[in-house]
């Protein structure tokens, strides 16, 4: 094998087959891809990181991108590389990893009494959520710095989890068996254009929905008019890439007339999305078996952090941390740091995509649970003892130094962006079987 730039491997071929096994289909993958530190570098992962992740996972992005492909219809639109859509956020705005600061800059890693934690606070009142976590009047980085480094890592998870605060505990858990679970019901005979109902939010949902909007999917975006999604706030042209063309229902769902809507929305769908934590549906009486059970055919994802038994909030980084990145390049460099940005949210994106229209082209009647950090932790692969890690890191730190192409091609699109609610006066069409 030699260390030239243009160094192929089959880890793509083998993992993306690996996906279409467990989703019940016998086709195989059979091509060369760029090795997995070429795509990690490639991707931009080693410049927003600043040191190799000796796992494959910008390989294995690649590997899904590529069962996707095999099993749709078409591709019009989707990148060459899976890995392309792991840096792409960062590359957009530009942003790396400064120590134990995430690239996105809302996240940090801190070390307490029993190992190291990452706190992640996203959204503008979560520092008012602060003192009830610690029990202590504190009011910046440095005094939560100091709080949690006498506090044991469990107490602190789950004390968040019941205020609601993104933390996580740094481990590296074995790796799951599946990296979904489903529920059958009756099935029918895919459309060629099949309605989604997108109700998730950031990155990982949107980027599942845009994804199966490129194989020939009509997608209707719901919001709440009070609480859009956040990303609208964010990079423009990156909300762009992932919500352009889809069309944007803004609905109160404690209005009984605009829940009714929603309701007939999701019992016309064919497919749903939605991320909220469990008990959130539950209140509102929408049960994801009963409108499948309705309806053959139709596909329902579930995307939760860490699993429907378990009412926590995560979002890419602080979920990246419980799968053990951290402790990786920590066992490779002595430097347990954030890896990519965000990165169990595109690797969530990808895999959803690839699960829902796995499902839906074999007949759906599936209800589909993933939680994002199961699904990170599956797409990291068989990894080795810490010595095999150091040695992969220099290794594979080697080739990616050696390599002297450009980073992949960022992806582009002319589909405007419609504003929050715009399609609100269409939604009765939509809601129509």
């Amino acid at each position: 094998m030699s260390f030239g730039t243009k160094l192929l491997t089959d880890h793509a071929a083998k993992y993306g087959t690996q996906l279409l096994r467990s989703l019940g289909y016998t086709e195989s993958i059979e091509q060369t891809s760029d090795h997995p530190a070429i795509a990690f570098r490639r991707s931009g992962l080693l410049k927003t990181t600043g040191l190799m992740l000796p796992a494959a996972i910008a390989a294995h992005a690649d590997g899904a991108l590529l069962a996707l492909k095999k099993i749709a219809n078409r591709s019009y639109g989707l990148p060459k590389n899976g890995s392309v859509f792991l840096g792409e956020r960062a590359r957009l705005r530009r942003t790396i990893r400064k120590d134990r600061i995430c690239a996105g800059g809302y996240g940090r890693l801190m070390d307490v009494k029993d190992g190291r934690i990452a706190l992640n606070l996203v959204r503008e009142d979560d520092w008012d959520l602060i003192p009830a976590w610690l029990e202590d009047y504190v009011t910046d980085w440095n005094g939560i710095t100091a709080a949690v480094r006498h506090k044991m890592a469990d107490y602190l998870v789950d004390r968040a989890a019941e205020i609601g605060l993104a933390v996580a505990k740094e481990e590296l858990p074995d790796r799951p068996f599946n990296w979904y679970l489903a529920k059958q019901f009756d099935r029918s005979a895919p459309k060629k254009t099949p309605q989604i109902v997108d109700l998730s939010g950031l990155w990982a949902g949107p980027l599942a929905s845009s994804l199966m909007m490129r194989l020939g999917a009509t997608v209707i975006k719901v919001e709440g008019p009070n609480r859009p999604d956040g990303m609208r706030a964010g990079h423009p042209y990156f909300y762009k890439l992932m919500n352009g063309g889809k069309h944007c229902v803004a609905l109160n769902f404690k209005d009984p007339k605009e829940f009714n809507l929603l309701r007939d929305l999701l019992e016309n769908a064919d497919i749903v999305i939605e991320a909220s934590r469990p008990r959130a549906f539950a209140q509102m009486g929408i049960v994801a078996e009963d409108y499948v059970a309705r309806k053959p055919g139709k596909v329902w994802a579930r995307l939760t952090a860490y699993g429907r038994d378990q009412n926590r909030i995560g979002f890419g980084d602080d979920i990246a941390i419980s799968t053990g990145l951290s402790t990786i390049m920590d066992k490779a460099w002595g430097e347990p740091c954030f890896v990519g940005d965000a990165l169990a949210d595109p690797v969530n994106g990808l895999h959803l995509a690839l699960a829902i229209w796995g499902f839906y082209q074999k007949g759906g009647g599936t209800v589909i649970d993933m939680n994002m950090r199961d699904c990170l932790r599956y797409a990291l692969g068989d990894l080795g003892a810490s010595k095999d890690m150091k040695g992969r890191a220099k290794e594979w730190s080697s080739l990616a130094a050696e390599d002297t192409l450009s980073l992949y091609t960022l992806r582009r699109t002319s589909r405007r962006v419609h504003d929050l609610g715009e399609d609100n006066l269409a939604v009765n069409i939509y809601a129509d079987p």
